[in-house]
């Protein structure tokens, strides 16, 4: 199984690497992946020392401190949100010249072709290429809960962990006892089927489009040939083979959600009770208590977080993998690198 994903996600990773060399942005995008990264994991940092001097203060009776620290928590707090806007105005510019360049260069590559290449596909696939796969591929690159947020989580999940483990290894080695089975089940609810099922569900929406057209654009024909009730049946059935690929997608990710919730509860409740008796014995105070709280909270968004990232890229991917694909196959020059 371990094997199989990492020869999947290898593959994903040099498809994205080629796709980015021939748009010459390579460079660019992963100094703006880790120029983001850092955020979700400092702000993890700064809110778990802050509930723990907060509690520390309160312990030993110097709550004159607490003002001083929620003013320094403020300030640093404002210039991590300052820092991270800044990267997001720069970032959101970038996606949108990067999309602009893909659409350009799809656009030539199909003007390129010559005309019995063109019509021997169905016009559902060229506006599929031209739009559904370009808005995937941009989608994986710079879109929500894909690469930079898969990139951000990863780091977040890393050094909440490596704090944790200062601060209490037993409530991380419980931490991740019930998270491990959480990882099993989200990889073959949703890891696993959904990326097919999201392209099974691309394929039927294409072949929608494809049947729709004639009925819009070539009525007059459709009404001479009496075929009219031919292609709304055919309609209807890709129709319906598209709402119950939509209806397996909702029952897995319901099934993952309920699952996640469980094992969220579950460890919610092992750690409380584990250092409510770390407390009581005072081989723990309450203090690190409650930054472990905080804590194992940034790996459960973590994990999360990069669990949905992964299945969004892998469903992704084959869109991107068909971009890269027709882009190396043009016959024209490519455009200015942006």
């Amino acid at each position: 199984m371990y094997s199989t994903v990492w020869m999947g996600e290898n593959y994903i990773v040099n498809d994205l690497c080629r796709l980015l060399k021939r748009l010459g942005i390579r460079r660019k995008y992963i100094m703006l992946l880790l120029l983001r990264s850092p955020f979700d994991a400092l702000r993890t940092w700064m809110q778990a020392g802050l509930l723990k001097a907060v509690f520390y203060c309160i312990e030993t009776e110097e709550a004159g401190r607490l003002p001083g620290l929620c003013i320094w928590a403020g300030l640093l707090c404002a210039a991590l949100f300052l820092y991270n806007g800044t990267i997001w105005g720069i970032y959101a510019s970038f996606a949108a010249r990067t999309e602009a360049r893909l659409l350009k260069e799809m656009t030539a590559r199909i003007m390129s072709l010559p005309y019995n290449r063109v019509h021997g596909q169905r016009s559902g696939e060229w506006l599929t290429k031209l739009n559904s796969d370009i808005q995937a591929t941009v989608a994986m690159m710079n879109g929500p809960l894909n690469i930079p947020h898969a990139v951000t989580a990863f780091v977040n999940t890393v050094l909440a962990s490596v704090l944790m483990l200062k601060g209490s290894p037993g409530l991380l080695g419980l931490t991740w006892l019930f998270m491990l089975p959480h990882l099993l089940f989200k990889y073959r609810l949703v890891l696993k089927r959904l990326p097919a099922l999201r392209e099974e569900s691309r394929y039927a929406m294409a072949d929608v489009t494809s049947l729709v057209k004639p009925l819009v654009a070539d009525a007059e024909a459709v009404w001479l040939y009496d075929a009219g009730g031919l292609l709304l049946h055919k309609c209807e059935e890709h129709s319906r083979r598209l709402m119950r690929t939509n209806l397996k997608m909702a029952l897995r990710m319901g099934l993952s959600d309920m699952l996640s919730r469980l094992f969220g509860i579950g460890g919610y409740l092992a750690v409380l009770l584990t250092g409510l008796e770390m407390t009581r014995n005072g081989t723990m105070a309450f203090s690190d208590v409650v930054s472990c709280f905080q804590i194992r909270g940034a790996i459960l968004a973590g994990m999360s977080m990069l669990i949905v990232s992964a299945s969004n890229i892998k469903a992704n991917s084959v869109s991107a993998m068909k971009v890269k694909h027709a882009l190396e196959t043009s016959v024209y020059k490519g455009l200015q690198t942006i």
